[in-house]
């Protein structure tokens, strides 16, 4: 069957409805239950109320809902399914008939977009749905292009589609938005690689994978897998599926990919059964190096980067990306890769500083080809130490151990005491000559009762006394 959708409750995939191959195309309310663990299907849950082809789907709270479908004619109707009495409850309507949507969840609430209102009436609409309240309201419409057999996913607590539609003739968007349900406002992102419809996105981690779809309404069917990184705007193209399929039904389960069913032959409108998997972490092509330590030290308002690599294929090098404050990351340097090697091989790179303070750091590294990857975030925190400095003890309030740092401008000797709450001196911490640079201490508090203390650092001419509160 193609034109179904899919959703996962308990790690389980839902696929529902559909609709039969040329020439009939007759709409489906069958409901089967793919379970990936065991890799068997289950048949006997109850249908839907109404069968219906291309529709949208998602789950709030355990609870599917199925929105809208219908081919040729479509519909407004909601229903939902609990999985656990295998019953069906219709909802509140739709506030417009609708096909060929796309339904996503923020913050429990549905957000159904684009889709056509008929066979060749595509929409830009967005509808949101609370399924507490059981009403739907009408959101900021998509800003350009159509949304007919789009595709969508959420990532962080945003919905990006992409591409999509209008028929007849059927004419296929290239089209990249994100849509922010908070301020209730869209943004026009990098277009993707490849123009298509009826293709689903899904995100994994710090990426969107869209597969498949159709370009022309007819033929060619793709197979083209392609990858955006939100954080960057960025794509990349990844191998390919082993086939075309386009208007199939998908789902991510524990980190992989999930393609169900969909048509090779939209032009005859030729169905396929098949299932495939697909785990990104084992796609040769997206980890082309195999990065196994990334550290940041920092020295003054100097931080030096050091990574290691155990392989590499078609490595041309390295972007150094840093973060600080509420700014997004920039690239800051660049190191030449090795290519490809089965050695291990050492990297660094000084980053310079003005200020002190967190900083974010990560590598973009990049193939000869143009595909690249992002490595985990670090952090480091880079201390001035051209002044004497008392830090807050971490933790705070504390129970019974705390840590005390401090910055010694010069070398010098170097008084720590604890004071209670009148001024009583009950613990000698440090009382030595130390060098110039960043220390720290911990201080156990394990005979003191619970109350407000205080710690003060003498050293030279500085001063400095701070707060702290141990709860038992």
């Amino acid at each position: 069957r193609a034109g179904a959708c899919a959703c996962v409750v308990d790690n389980k995939i839902y696929v529902i409805g559909g609709i039969t191959g040329a020439p009939s195309f007759t709409d489906l309310a069958v409901m089967e239950v793919y379970d990936p663990l065991t890799n068997t299907w289950d048949t006997t849950k109850s249908p839907m109320p109404t069968p219906r082809g291309f529709l949208s789907c998602a789950v709030v709270n355990g609870i599917i809902y199925a929105i809208g479908g219908g081919y040729p004619t479509a519909t407004k109707r909601v229903d939902a399914y609990d999985p656990v009495t295998n019953t069906w409850t219709q909802k509140a309507d739709m506030l417009s008939v609708r096909r060929s949507a796309q339904a996503c969840v923020v913050d429990g609430i549905i957000f159904n977009i684009g889709g056509n209102h008929g066979v060749i009436q595509p929409t830009q609409d967005c509808e949101a749905y609370d399924p507490v309240t059981n009403i739907w309201t009408p959101k900021a419409s998509m800003p350009a292009g159509e949304g007919g057999n789009l595709a969508a996913t959420v990532y962080y607590d945003s919905i990006y589609t992409f591409g999509g539609s209008i028929n007849s003739p059927w004419t296929p968007f290239s089209h990249t938005f994100s849509y922010n349900p908070q301020s209730n406002s869209w943004s026009q992102k990098q277009n993707m690689p490849t123009a298509r419809f009826g293709s689903q996105a899904f995100t994994i981690g710090n990426k969107i994978f869209v597969i498949g779809g159709d370009n022309n309404g007819s033929n060619p069917v793709l197979d083209k897998l392609e990858v955006y990184y939100p954080d960057s705007d960025e794509w990349v193209s990844r191998e390919h599926m082993p086939i075309k399929t386009c208007f199939f039904a998908g789902t991510v389960v524990v980190d992989k990919i999930y393609i169900l069913g969909g048509s090779n032959d939209w032009g005859t409108g030729t169905g396929i059964s098949q299932t495939w998997e697909y785990d990104p972490s084992l796609d040769p092509t997206e980890t082309p190096v195999e990065l196994t330590s990334f550290t940041a030290t920092a020295s003054g308002k100097e931080v030096t980067l050091n990574w290691l690599t155990a392989t590499e294929l078609n490595n041309q090098g390295f972007e150094v990306q840093r973060k600080f404050g509420g700014n997004d990351f920039v690239t800051v340097g660049s190191v030449k890769g090795h290519g490809t090697t089965t050695s291990p091989n050492q990297y660094s790179f000084v980053d310079k500083l003005v200020d002190g303070g967190k900083y974010y750091y990560r590598l973009k590294q990049i193939d000869f080809d143009g595909r690249f990857e992002y490595s985990n975030e670090i952090e480091v925190d880079v201390r001035v130490l051209d002044k004497f400095t008392l830090e807050q003890n971490y933790p705070n309030p504390f129970n019974p151990t705390t840590t005390i740092g401090y910055v010694l401008q010069e070398k010098c000797n170097a008084r720590l005491t604890i004071l209670n709450s009148i001024g009583e001196e009950v613990a000698v911490l440090v009382n030595e000559e130390q060098n110039k640079g960043y220390h720290k201490v911990e201080f156990d508090g394990s005979k003191l009762t619970s109350g407000v203390y205080f710690y003060k650092l003498q050293g030279g001419n500085f001063v400095e006394t701070k707060k702290m509160i141990l709860l038992r």
